[in-house]
């Protein structure tokens, strides 16, 4: 059997690729970490389009499927919205809604499977669902202690699913019918075979093959750390990916039979194409597809770019417990392999440490061998050596929990241990993982530590199982570049050449994403712009300031804003205030002062909301996320600010129903502080009768 060869590598995503589906030979769909879904299409065998962007979440993307049934064929997405969507295949991200939206899980969803007119789906909130596309839920299964990882539909009434309790389930619709430990770790895919038999894999670095009685069939043994995705391809041979950089290829008898390594650290997921070849999603925000046949391995250049990535990959010395005293030298070598996929590490004449694998009956260079925190400097827990230790504090009261973690790790994958290990809702992953990077020198992120940093006044054990509180704030992101071009040039053009922006210079702001640039650009066309192109720079300001820190200037263009006569203008000068919540390490600060609310809430807007038919949304976005913020500091001054605010406005932004439905979430979020609402609002609110709001008036009630 021929080997597996690069074919192709797709670059556009911005974060961690996390999902990968193909609804046919010729296109590949992807989803991300950077909330985005995408669509490639083979140009020839070996080369691909640029992608479109099909769906643009507001959050993660972690989960893909196809759903193909009666000539439809439909890209199904799931992430940390907790939704699931169903967008055409052709669709692009501004497209106002997906096709269908399927509303019932309460946190991230994970993994996604369809067959014929079912749609399944599995959560973090414990829970599997077998959907129809029009949101019928057929069953909902439940039965697991902890996240659902992995879901497989066997038949229009069987059902698998395997999870963070180390569990495999079989389900007769929504009844369990057997169960069983099947690994040491967390399960974190499953798969059914041809042969009708089951394949898991597992943080235990096992991959498994099992009866659908729970009979053991197999265990493979190769991958050296958490095995995250399972694929079978048209011959039979089974393929895993995982966090130890590779894709592993086994054979029927359980024989690894290829070992491809990637530089990079975390190997997401794998697929196997209906022509044999084998897609991969990964860490470095690329998508890499490999293939047995000649005319779509790709051209010499590409092979030896990947080869030379590929030796050029570093591995932090953590991963092996390297001691560079006790290692061979280069003659080693000499002496063939024992097993597809060995690793062997050598130090070199001038005492660095290579990493060498047995591939394809050699030894290839896979990486090199760089110091992270020596020995002396480690910390010790549980009796082996970390990087980092850190003490958690979850509840007042309560010892610290320990968090391990060396710098070679994903932060995702140290979260998801952690989380597990101390019985912790899945729900905080994000959160130990923004802690983890702030206190690494990952990323500038907000200090607060530990899962409870979320809501501190929440109990640590506490999972929101319903709609309300709302916790987390909402945005208005979207940023329609074409649309900014086009306006940027007719507006620039018009003014005098003194106030004018070089093109060249605003032209690069937008292709390198120079955010902080761009900001100063949008302040420049606010002050000095006419009255009647000023809305652009406060397009471009809404959008950049999630990206950037605060400037001098900034409260002075938001005061501008404010006191437009322009409805327009005040609108998106509201949308920017409601993204300024979300911005890291200083966002919420600057709401903490009371009157603040009456700078922002002017008579002005009532009007407003009468003429300008955005105004009323944005309003009641606004209104939801000062909502979020004071139930996070308990302030009885603010909540007595914003309940008047909502006293003053909510009749007025109850005439749009998207409008009604935020602003009854946010005075169910601030139910806790008092009941200050008059009763002209709710009975305004109470004229929407449909399943979205009668369970919001059960929640409040």
């Amino acid at each position: 059997m021929p080997i597996f060869k690069l074919s192709a590598t797709l670059q556009g995503h911005e974060d961690d690729v996390r999902a990968l589906c193909s609804p046919d030979p010729d296109t590949l769909v992807s989803g991300s970490r950077d909330s985005t879904v995408r669509v490639w299409r083979r140009i020839d065998p070996r080369s691909w389009s640029e992608p479109t962007i099909n769906y643009k979440s507001a959050k993660f993307v972690n989960s893909l499927a196809c759903y193909k049934h009666a000539g439809e064929t439909f890209i199904v997405s799931g992430g940390n919205d907790s939704l699931v969507n169903l967008t055409l295949v052709d669709a692009t991200f501004d497209w106002v809604d997906p096709a269908y939206v399927l509303v019932g899980h309460q946190n991230n969803v994970c993994t996604l499977a369809c067959k014929d007119d079912l749609i399944m789906s599995g959560s973090w909130d414990s829970t599997a669902k077998v959907w129809r596309k029009d949101g019928t839920v057929v069953y909902e299964l439940k039965g697991h202690e902890n996240s659902v990882w992995g879901v497989q539909i066997v038949s229009a009434t069987q059902f698998v699913t395997c999870g963070a309790d180390r569990t495999i389930r079989v389900w007769n619709g929504a009844h369990q019918v057997r169960q069983w430990v099947a690994h040491t770790d967390v399960v974190r895919d499953v798969l059914v075979l041809p042969d009708g038999t089951l394949a898991s894999c597992s943080n235990d670095t096992t991959v498994k093959r099992w009866t659908l009685d729970g009979d053991l069939l197999q265990t493979l043994h190769g991958h050296q750390n958490f095995v995250y995705s399972l694929a079978v391809l048209p011959t039979g041979e089974l393929v895993s990916s995982g966090e130890d950089r590779t894709i592993r290829v086994w054979d029927r008898a359980g024989t690894c039979v290829q070992t491809i390594t990637l530089p990079c650290i975390s190997v997401w997921k794998v697929i196997a194409l209906e022509n044999g070849d084998i897609a991969a999603a990964s860490s470095d925000a690329q998508v890499r597809i490999f293939t047995r046949v000649g005319k779509r391995v790709a051209a010499r250049e590409l092979l030896d770019k990947f080869e030379a990535d590929l030796q050029n990959s570093t591995v932090n010395d953590s991963v092996y417990n390297v001691n560079k005293d006790t290692l061979p030298g280069r003659d080693i070598l000499k002496q063939p392999g024992t097993a597809e996929g060995e690793t062997r590490m050598v130090r070199t004449e001038i005492g660095t440490v290579e990493v060498y694998q047995w591939n394809e009956s050699k030894w290839r260079k896979v990486g090199e061998v760089v110091n992270s925190t020596s020995t002396d400097k480690k910390k010790e827990y549980n009796g082996q050596f970390y990087d980092y230790v850190f003490d958690v504090d979850i509840a007042d009261g309560q010892p610290p929990l320990k968090l391990p973690y060396n710098t070679n790790e994903s932060p995702y994958a140290v979260a998801d241990k952690f989380l597990l290990d101390n019985n912790l809702p899945a729900s905080y992953s994000q959160q130990v993982v923004d802690f983890i990077l702030a206190n690494t020198g990952g990323a500038s992120l907000d200090q607060q530590s530990g899962p409870s940093s979320s809501e501190p006044y929440q109990d640590p054990a506490y999972q929101k199982q319903g709609i309300l509180p709302q916790t987390e704030y909402l945005q208005f992101s979207k940023l329609d570049e074409t649309k900014i071009r086009t306006g940027f040039a007719k507006l620039n053009a018009k003014q005098p050449l003194q106030n004018q922006i070089e093109p060249v210079e605003f032209e690069t702001c937008m292709n390198c994403q120079d955010f902080k640039q761009l900001a100063i650009l949008a302040g420049q066309m606010i002050s000095n712009w006419d009255a009647s192109s000023k809305l652009l720079g406060f397009d471009i300001l809404r959008f950049t300031i999630l990206h950037t820190p605060p400037f001098e200037t900034l409260f002075e263009l938001i005061k501008i804003g404010l006191t437009s006569q322009s409805p327009k203008v005040v609108m998106m000068t509201i949308r920017l205030l409601v993204n300024i919540f979300s911005a890291k390490q200083w966002g919420e600060r600057v709401f903490a002062d009371p009157d603040l609310m009456d700078v922002i809430f002017l008579d002005d807007i009532l009007d407003a909301l009468k003429t300008e038919k955005l105004m009323s949304i944005t309003v009641a976005t606004f209104v939801l996320n000062y909502a979020v913020f004071i139930r996070k500091l308990r302030d009885q001054t603010l909540y007595t600010k914003l309940a008047a605010v909502i006293n003053k406005f909510g009749v007025a932004l109850a005439r749009d129903e998207e409008s009604a439905y935020r602003l009854l979430v946010a005075i169910g979020t601030l139910k806790p502080l008092g009941t200050k609402i008059d009763a002209a609002v709710t009975t305004e609110l109470q004229k929407y009768k449909s399943p979205r709001f009668d369970a919001l008036w059960t929640e409040i009630k």
